[in-house]
Parts: C-alpha cells; sequence; structure tokens
C-alpha cells in the first residue's frame, strides 16, 4: 500500500499542467502588452502611416520648389517668374498694378503678389 493520499497524489498530477499554463500566459500577456507586442506593433504602424504622409508633402513641396529654380536658371529664365521675384526683393510695383495682399500669404511661398 502506498503511504500518500489520494489529494497529494492528485496535487502532484495538476503540478506540471499549472506550471505550463501559467507559463503560456506570461508569454501571450508579453506578447501583447509588452514593448515589441501587439499593442506596440499598433501604434508604430499608425505612426509610419502619418510619417509616410509628412513624407510625401515634403516631396510634393520640394518638387515645386525645383520647378521654381529651374525656371529661374538662366537657360530657361521665365520672365514672369523674374518679375514676380524682382517686384518682390525690391519691394515695387508699378502705378498701374492692382496689389493684391493675401492675409496668410500663398501657400509655400513668401512673396507679394502684383498682379496687372
Amino acid at each position: 500500500m502506498s503511504s500518500t493520499s489520494p489529494v497529494i497524489r492528485r496535487l502532484g498530477q495538476a503540478i506540471a499542467p499549472v506550471i505550463a499554463f501559467t507559463i503560456m500566459v506570461y508569454f501571450i500577456f508579453h506578447s501583447v502588452e509588452g514593448n515589441r507586442g501587439l499593442l506596440a506593433y499598433w501604434s508604430m504602424q499608425d505612426r509610419v502611416a502619418e510619417i509616410a504622409k509628412v513624407r510625401d508633402e515634403i516631396t510634393e513641396k520640394r518638387k515645386h520648389l525645383e520647378q521654381r529654380v529651374i525656371a529661374m536658371r538662366p537657360k530657361h529664365l521665365d520672365p514672369d517668374l523674374l518679375d514676380e521675384r524682382a517686384r518682390a526683393m525690391l519691394n515695387a510695383a508699378h502705378p498701374d498694378d492692382l496689389i493684391i495682399f493675401h492675409h496668410n500669404g500663398y501657400p509655400g511661398d513668401d512673396t507679394i503678389a502684383a498682379s496687372q
């Protein structure tokens, strides 16, 4: 006859599943909540989308500025752009010009508008 009671025998049989369950809960918790878990991954994906949007805006602004620079090169000089820049830099206008001031200025430009 064995000297162990059925209760102690049942506890001995339950130790391994309890330890395995505890380890599973630990890993599942940290795969969701940890520094590199699912919640951190999802927030990082949102941040990546925001940064990509900012990158696209900056790329568009750069293309616009590159077009303006190309238009001001001596081989491709745009007379209208040259006139606009000269008037803005010298703060001058022709007496027949109609000047329109925008309270916010032009988007992306810090120039004064002078139209005929």
